[in-house]
């Protein structure tokens, strides 16, 4: 880690050195009120900084002790010496004293028990003044062996065995100590100072030191190791206190430290530390009068004997409280101040647009109620600066834990009762961004689940809270793409309708470009209803804001026609317009539009579907077409009699190509003419002839698979093509037994009467195929219940189909259950007529089933009779009814029942 170059606090309050008391405080009022977060919305997260250096800056400069360190360490830190560090005789240091490393004026070495840390106050926030004060009382014992020797101690520590603390002058206690060992091997990262016991004479090689001034800053010492000349002690920040090798150019490291007389600790304690004790003593955020402030004992002590001055007046109070704004609360009219209660000054903490690790801290010491009492803007920021951060291993874990506790009370403020946000939606919506990346690309599995429904809650807050205000997005300081926005988050199809609503204003005066990204965005999310807005404003934009014979069409804004025609939007206004642009426009990209349009418009647009489809045909440019286009075009316009005069086109451009068609496109095609023959031109119909008599040879239909032959039996009898389906019907005939049933079934109707036996004798053997496997089951399918009857119909009149007739009622009558409505009524009319599987000897079996079918599928019926006995059916008539006897015995059960 680079060593942090110490902070200009007088360049932060735009001073001069020099400066006075007065000055001064007229810096800070000027600079406070200036970078107040609460006039500064726009770049809050910067202005929060700002007033946490002036504050420091504030509290250095004005206290004297603290501004005399920060002078002698800014001092020493402009020289640049290169002298390596002498020898110095004895240096007069305070018996007992803080140790601060140079260039880090607010850092103290710290004793925990037997570890050593370099902490300032805001690193341990839990540690109130005196607690962690006392962890920095230390002393040297002077060796008298070597000149200048000495052991750094913990004044007051015990070692194992001592009677007494450690004393200036005196041995035991706890003393600094390091691993002689590791700091020979472990190169420039040295050995971790320890706090260890060592009475006179003992771990001399571990705990001996010998001092040496600092050659940058007059006052400072070096400490070498007595034992291993050319290892010092060293500060690593953020925290760390080592024995490492002299590196004189090394930035990573500080070996000068400087002596802070302990009995002047008092003077380190801030004013928001003797004011608290004040406010405590009342009720959690009550207000006290400026003036009973300004007497209190306390608070005039601390300014004598800390500050050196009298009381402050009603100016620069009323400045601090307003640059302590996230702890205090000041009424300026009444001149009183308040601090804000626990639950108030974590909230604030935490909207203060916090460091990760002020989050970890922050909730580390929150309990979960707490948590999920705090308003959403709060825990939107502290999330946000999780987010951001990148921990390093040992902070994982914690600050897992923190995101795990956050994320759980966002949710349960979510469920909650709406309130006013406390933050800008705008920043909202960020936050809902940015707290997917909680936990980076590999979060904890909680984490990950969680972060999901963070994003989603933020998301509609921010939506809730822009779409509440007067002038509702446009306002709240929302602009086009944060529709966009807000449409990637999860849950954006739950908040559709709002966000429809709320976001038309946005639309006005934006790029197509935009407008169509929004549509395109809300297609993709399944956002309906915000598609319908973008797709109003872009037929607006596209159209010219008004009526008209023709309008631009170049190739983009027809393609944006077609778009809102496949999101299945204001589908009126797109056929107007595209009818508008049609006389101008590429014929394939007209035709794809119109293609899109034509599956999904109402009777209504009849009319315009017309107009364009003939406009289209009159431009004679499918030759052109792909493909897909000719072969879309054809199936749209088989089914739809607006696009009509689409068929002689399409087909005439089909014939042309068809011999480089894929087999399975060919029939597809054929067969869609098939349905539109009576349009086709003489001309037209003799090229697809020939084209298809290329393409249909015996050889070739050998490889057909059997749904596409199948189609070419059907596609040659509706062209009338008697040569080329007298050839197909062989190669079908040729594959029974062997050709699956469903495909049989299909063109079963159309041979029955000039193949009737070659079918006779082929069916029993289709049917009785085996079943197919899951990988061949789309051609070896068996037939449905609905299809067996289908079946038996066709062959009712066939003398010779009794054997085919009685396998079909063998196969239906364990299922006659599973029939439609529609299976059970053509069932009913066989067994009615005795006609088909009504003729057969399974008839009354049959009957019986169908009869039961009814009978079981009556909620009321099969509640009634004894409990746990099985009913037997009644039997009902031909149809599968119930007579009106029967009827009358089911109600009497059901009043039984009742």
């Amino acid at each position: 880690m680079v060593r942090k170059p110490l902070p200009d606090y007088y360049a932060a309050l735009e001073i001069r050195e020099e400066a006075d008391e007065v000055t001064i405080k007229k810096a800070y009022r000027r600079l406070v009120l200036q970078w107040h977060p609460d006039r500064n919305p726009a770049d809050r997260e910067t202005a929060e900084e700002k007033i946490r250096l002036l504050n420091i800056a504030y509290e250095t400069v004005t206290n004297p002790i603290k501004r005399e360190t920060y002078d002698l360490q800014r001092a020493a830190s402009s020289r640049k010496s290169k002298a390596k560090p002498r020898s110095a005789p004895r240096v007069e240091v305070p018996k007992e004293f803080m140790m601060t490393p140079l260039g880090y004026p607010e850092c103290f070495v710290r004793s925990l028990g037997r570890r050593v840390v370099v902490h300032s106050r805001s690193d341990d926030p839990e540690s109130n003044f005196q607690s962690f004060f006392a962890s920095t009382k230390l002393a040297l014992w002077w060796l008298p062996e070597v000149n200048n020797m000495c052991r750094i101690r913990k004044l007051g520590s015990k070692a194992r065995g001592d009677k007494r603390g450690a004393a200036a002058g005196r041995a035991g206690g706890l003393n600094m100590a390091f691993d002689p060992q590791k700091a020979k091997t472990a190169g420039a990262e040295g050995s971790e100072v320890r706090m260890a016991p060592a009475n006179k004479g003992q771990k001399a090689d571990s705990v001996n030191f010998v001092t040496k001034a600092s050659p940058t800053c007059e006052g400072a010492l070096r400490f070498e190791s007595a034992s291993q000349r050319g290892q010092y002690l060293a500060f690593f920040p953020p925290s760390h206190l080592r024995v490492v090798p002299f590196l004189e150019e090394a930035e990573d490291r500080v070996l000068d430290f400087l002596f802070v007389d302990f009995a002047s600790m008092f003077k380190f304690i801030t004013l928001e530390e003797v004011l608290q004790p004040i406010f405590s003593a009342e009720e959690a955020g009550v207000w006290i009068e400026l003036a009973k402030l300004q007497d209190d004992e306390a608070v005039k002590s601390h300014f004598k004997e800390v500050m050196g001055k009298d009381v402050w007046d009603v100016e620069d109070f009323q400045a601090y409280f307003e640059g302590h704004w996230a702890t205090f609360e000041y009424n300026a009219e009444e001149k009183k101040a308040r601090m804000r209660p626990k639950q108030e000054r974590l909230a604030k903490q935490l909207r203060a647009t916090p460091k990760a690790e002020e989050v970890v801290a922050a909730v580390a010491k929150t309990d979960e109620s707490e948590l999920q009492r705090l308003p959403v803007g709060a825990l939107a920021r502290a999330l946000t600066a999780l987010a951001k951060a990148s921990s390093t291993d040992g902070e994982a874990g914690e600050a897992t834990s923190a995101q795990i506790q956050l994320l759980a009370a966002l949710r349960a403020v979510g469920k909650g009762e709406e309130e006013k946000c406390d933050i800008p939606a705008f920043e909202l919506l960020h936050s809902a961004e940015k707290v997917l990346d909680l936990g980076g690309d590999n979060p904890d599995d909680t984490v990950l689940v969680q972060r999901s429904a963070a994003a989603r809650i933020l998301a509609n807050k921010a939506l809730k809270s822009a779409s509440a205000i007067e002038g509702g997005m446009v306002e709240a300081g929302f602009t086009l793409p944060d529709v966009v926005r807000f449409l990637l988050l999860p849950g954006a199809a739950g908040r559709d309708l709002l966000l429809a609503t709320s976001c038309v204003k946005l639309f006005e005066g934006r790029s197509i470009p935009e407008q169509r990204e929004v549509l395109r965005t809300a297609k993709s999310r399944g956002s309906t209803n915000t598609a319908a807005a973008a797709g109003t404003a872009l037929l607006k934009s596209l159209g010219g804001g008004g009526p008209g014979d023709h309008v631009a069409a170049p190739d983009a804004h027809v393609e944006m026609v077609a778009e809102v025609a496949e999101c299945g939007v204001r589908l009126p206004a797109a056929t107007a317009l595209l009818r508008r642009m049609a006389a101008t426009a590429n014929p394939l990209k007209l035709a794809e539009a119109l293609l899109a349009l034509a599956s999904r418009v109402g009777p209504g647009q009849a009319e315009d579907m017309t107009h364009i489809a003939e406009s289209l045909a009159s431009k004679g440019a499918f030759g052109n077409f792909p493909i897909k286009t000719i072969l879309e075009t054809v199936l749209a316009s088989s089914k739809d009699d607006t696009l009509a005069a689409l068929v002689v086109p399409a087909a005439a451009a089909a014939a042309n190509v068809l011999t480089h068609w894929p087999f399975e496109e060919m029939v597809k095609l054929l067969l869609g003419l098939a349905r539109r023959h009576a349009l086709l031109t003489p001309e037209v119909d003799d090229s697809l002839r020939k084209a298809a008599e290329k393409c249909f040879t015996q050889e070739q239909l050998q490889l057909f698979s059997p749904n596409d032959l199948a189609g070419v039996v059907l596609a040659t009898l509706g062209h009338g093509w008697s040569t080329l389906h007298t050839v197909s019907v062989q190669e079908l005939l040729r594959r029974l037994p062997h050709f699956p049933a469903k495909e049989l079934l299909m063109v079963t109707p159309l041979m029955l009467q000039a193949h009737s036996t070659e079918l006779i004798t082929a069916w029993p053997k289709v049917l009785a195929a085996p079943t197919a496997s899951k990988e061949a089951r789309s051609s070896t399918e068996p037939l449905s219940v609905d299809q067996l009857v289908q079946l038996a119909r066709l062959f009712q009149t066939e003398a010779t189909a009794t054997k085919l007739l009685e396998d079909l009622s063998e196969r239906l009558l364990p299922k006659v259950t599973e029939l439609s409505a529609s299976g059970r009524s053509a069932l009913s009319a066989q067994l009615k007529s005795k006609s088909g599987l009504g003729a057969t000897a399974k008839q009354v079996a049959l009957q019986k089933s169908l009869a039961a079918g009814v009978i079981k599928a009556t909620p009321d019926e099969s509640m009634s009779g004894t409990r746990g006995a099985k009913r037997r059916p009644e039997a009902s008539g031909p149809d599968g009814r119930l007579s009106k006897k029967q009827r009358g015995k089911q109600l009497r059960n059901k009043r039984q029942h009742h």
